[in-house]
């Protein structure tokens, strides 16, 4: 009986489950995948397309990485669509953007050959692209800085050549831009911006609010939505601190609902609800307010309630209030900070409660990325294995829903 039952899962598991990626766009607080209703759980592969481009075209391995995430009915990737320092954007793209776009073609050419969809994190290290051209951080919020115009062209040029590519899934600002902007500028915030050994020392000339961001985010959204106005548009931010709504004047902890009030100012110019989750962003509780009289632990589970309740929040008639379906663009466990088997036990409660939520879209961090080995890494040969398997089980369970 055994036998017969791994037999079953193990061809159940074998089925294409990864869909067409020739329409994806943000419907009534879901997403829809060729008009009908989709679910799924993909993969961050951070480097896929940075190997190749950096390797001048001479590292195709991702390519052998995308067929093995087809074998776990992995639907989708989140990737870096340009680089992280700022000499690897003057290398890959500044110095020759004809070759670089030649390169970025090849790749989204074989995702789409692989039937894998891709969402393009454009300005992932967002600072690095101020530090090249000269300017501070904050140059982000001034419409007319060098930094902001080389944002639209290089949005422009990459919406207008694959907005109309069957592997686009989505686009998506900057990885975790949000991460600071909530830090007083009275505590320096500026000292935990990445920097490279070749960018100006940071100073406070550096610190940067949420106006910089939002600000940058909304003419982002624009300039997408003038060129394609179909695909989803994501913030990739970060969780909100578990103190945002009340900085920076005062360090008390937000209510459930002030929260998801965060969520919608960080994310009120994309039609979507974005946020990473790891374990080490639980906390203790939420705090209270007058809808909220009781502690509610900041869990996992309670966090993504939270998120959800912004996502699908409704007035006092029970009517849908501007819904944007939730994208959890990254979560994870290391097995560095956790330990192998806790690790392992966190992760099936996170995706456990990603099922049982029903959370329309979220990655997992992340995919064959050798600079995380033994931390986050996941491979198809390392001890977290397990990870692929579970997620071709959850997208099994997905493809079920409508």
């Amino acid at each position: 009986m055994k036998t017969i039952k791994k037999l079953l899962l193990s061809a159940l598991l074998g089925m294409a489950l990864t869909a067409s990626a020739a329409d994806f766009k943000a419907g009534t607080g879901v997403f829809l995948l060729n008009g009908k209703t989709f679910y799924g759980v993909g993969v961050n592969y951070q480097d896929a397309f940075l190997r190749h481009v950096e390797s001048g075209g001479k590292d195709v391995s991702w390519k052998a990485g995308l067929a093995t995430l087809k074998t776990y009915n992995i639907p989708f990737i989140r990737i870096n669509a340009i680089g992280f320092w700022p000499e690897n954007i003057q290398k890959n793209y500044m110095a020759n953007p004809t070759q670089f776009y030649a390169r970025l073609d090849e790749f989204m050419k074989e995702c789409a050959a692989q039937n894998i969809g891709v969402i393009m994190d454009i300005f992932w290290n967002f600072p690095a692209f101020s530090d090249m051209l000269g300017e501070r951080v904050p140059a982000w919020g001034d419409t007319n800085s060098k930094t902001r115009v080389l944002m639209r062209k290089i949005t422009t040029e990459m919406v207008t050549r694959y907005k109309d590519n069957p592997a686009l899934w989505g686009w998506e600002f900057a990885n975790e831009a949000t991460a600071l902007m909530d830090l007083p500028a009275s505590l320096n915030n500026y000292q935990w911006i990445p920097r490279s050994s070749t960018a100006p020392a940071r100073t406070a000339a550096d610190n940067f609010t949420v106006a910089t961001i939002m600000d940058s985010l909304a003419d982002f959204t624009r300039t997408v939505r003038a060129i394609d106005k179909t695909h989803p548009i994501f913030s990739g931010n970060d969780r909100p601190r578990n103190n945002a709504y009340h900085l920076p004047t005062k360090w008390d902890l937000d209510s459930p609902t002030q929260f998801s009030s965060i969520l919608s100012r960080d994310n009120n110019v994309a039609d979507t609800v974005s946020l990473h989750l790891y374990p080490y962003g639980e906390f203790a509780g939420f705090g209270v307010d007058t809808v909220n009289p009781s502690v509610v632990p900041g869990n996992f589970n309670n966090i993504i309630v939270a998120a959800l309740a912004r996502s699908r929040q409704v007035d006092s008639t029970g009517k849908l209030i501007d819904p944007r379906p939730l994208f959890i663009g990254e979560f994870g466990t290391s097995d560095k900070d956790l330990g192998a088997a806790v690790a392992k036990s966190k992760f099936y409660e996170m995706t456990s409660t990603i099922i049982a939520s029903r959370v329309p879209l979220s990655a997992a961090w992340v995919f064959d990325w050798t600079a995380q080995e033994g931390t986050y890494n996941i491979t198809a040969t390392n001890s977290r294995k397990y990870q692929l398997e579970r997620l071709s089980e959850m997208n099994l369970v997905m493809k079920t829903w409508k």
